[in-house]
């Protein structure tokens, strides 16, 4: 079985407005909720292969965060082009890193999680708030490309249902 973690970034800094859109770092709120989430991750799953981040400020910033919290003999990937992805895009690049990985966390931005979600399961509300995450596993086994179908939904997560327990 091969796991999917979506990870949306931490929240990001909107206070110095010298800064553009990809170069905007984590905010205070982004740098206490990246760790929670972390956590649920390596909870989930110990052993993650792969971490796919787009090349933004806020994304490496929560990769930096997460990775503290993450176990397993993971590369790491920087993509420019998981910046504003679309759901469609995101697919294909997990199509290519899926056939040599089992336990992939990808860290991007909506709208593209958020559709992606949608495109697996339309019946979803999950509206990916900053620093959620979506955990997603592989219905079949298979060295081919995927589809949204061929993706379940395990479980959403946002930092408010930790921070609220």
């Amino acid at each position: 079985m091969k796991n999917i973690f979506l990870f949306r970034h931490g929240k990001s800094s909107w206070s110095d407005p010298i800064f553009d859109d990809h170069e905007r770092p984590l905010a205070d709120r982004g740098i206490r909720d990246v760790p929670l989430i972390s956590k649920i991750i390596n909870d989930k799953c110990s052993d993650i292969d792969l971490v796919l981040c787009s090349s933004s400020k806020r994304t490496i910033d929560t990769l930096n965060l997460c990775m503290q919290h993450i176990n397993g003999n993971r590369q790491t990937e920087i993509l420019d082009e998981l910046y504003l992805s679309s759901s469609e895009n995101i697919l294909k690049i997990l199509n290519n890193f899926l056939s040599k990985n089992n336990n992939i966390i990808l860290i991007g931005h909506n709208p593209g999680l958020y559709d992606f979600v949608n495109s697996v399961d339309h019946l979803n509300s999950f509206l990916f708030p900053t620093a959620g995450l979506c955990h997603l596993i592989l219905q079949k086994n298979t060295k081919s490309f995927i589809n949204f179908s061929d993706l379940k939904i395990v479980t959403t997560t946002k930092p408010k249902d930790i921070l609220l327990k």
